[in-house]
């Protein structure tokens, strides 16, 4: 494939795979398919926070701990406080914000495994809090009787509308992503990645910068929290363990790491693979980790970054 085709059709995949995300379910028709929909834009957008901490090469394990305080925060708000959920949706992703902000100046001051190993820690810590606090969060019994999204009076009780409501709020968050990786800030980003004395040299403190991302990344799993927990009306600490952050990590590296829409590519792709394998429940599992060996093996740059010409290779 010459470069040229391969820049037209990474060009196409974006837009092709967004519309493909919003008119199929409806084409479909099914409450099934609108329920596979709601899953992947809410994996998408918990894959889509860790992608923006892997752009500078950040692995962080706390945005599934992230992701259950926005849980925790929109549901304890409107079933406790009585706040509308259209308040209560951008308050679920400022609260793990804060705390992100709040600890990045001292948890970005390390790199590579200890910066990993901290977030876990965080991520641990905060599911633990869950669990032990018993009077506001119901321990391992979680919350019940969550209520439902509701907009301008009305609840979103039925899976189009709340379908409708994850994929605005999923496109809303790439167009901030997208917003974020363009133009100067773009080229901060870049730089803390691949050189980040030369952004020093020219004046660019980069740990405000970092955590500010980190900051940002939070945001997002927070908004994910959200939707899970208005979506089932059922939240517990089990949801927001390590391996939903692995889950995460496993879309972002699948659609591809660098690519803004690989999160969600990976999402499509690994959300409804447990279907596939719902009638051989017996080897569910065995099906299920070889099917994601295989693409890692296959398809090392994700599956979106196939479409891209590899550096140094001729047209």
């Amino acid at each position: 494939m010459s470069a040229r085709i391969r820049s037209f059709a990474a060009a196409a995949a974006g837009p092709a795979l967004l519309a493909a995300l919003v008119l199929l379910p409806p084409l479909l028709g099914r409450p099934f398919h609108y329920h596979l929909g709601i899953l992947v834009g809410i994996n998408a957008l918990l894959a889509l926070s860790m992608q923006v901490m892997l752009r500078i090469n950040q692995l962080s394990l706390a945005q599934a701990g992230f992701m259950g305080l926005g849980a925790y925060a929109s549901a304890l708000l409107t079933r406790d406080i009585g706040l509308p959920f259209a308040a209560a949706l951008p308050l679920a992703g400022l609260l793990p914000a804060l705390l992100a902000g709040a600890l990045g100046p001292v948890l970005l001051r390390v790199r590579g495994v200890h910066f990993v190993l901290l977030t876990f820690a965080l991520g641990e810590v905060i599911v633990l809090v869950f669990v032990e606090w018993v009077s506001l969060f119901g321990g391992n019994n979680g919350l019940l009787d969550i209520p439902p999204a509701s907009l301008f009076g009305t609840a979103l009780r039925a899976k189009p509308a709340f379908y409708a409501l994850t994929a605005a709020t999923l496109l809303a968050a790439l167009a901030l992503c997208r917003w974020v990786t363009r133009g100067e800030r773009g080229m901060i980003v870049a730089g803390l990645a691949g050189n980040e004395p030369l952004l020093q040299s020219l004046g660019v403190d980069a740990l405000p910068h970092r955590c500010a991302l980190f900051a940002f990344s939070a945001f997002l799993a927070g908004l994910a929290g959200s939707l899970y927990a208005h979506y089932f009306g059922y939240i517990s600490p089990e949801a927001f363990g390590f391996w939903t952050a692995v889950n995460a990590l496993i879309m972002g590296v699948l659609g591809g790491v660098t690519l803004l829409l690989g999160p969600l590519t990976g999402a499509v792709l690994l959300v409804p693979l447990p279907e596939l394998f719902r009638d051989a429940i017996a080897y569910q599992r065995l099906f299920y980790g070889l099917a994601l060996m295989a693409l890692l093996l296959f398809l090392p740059r994700g599956l979106l970054g196939v479409l891209r010409t590899p550096k140094g290779s001729t047209p």
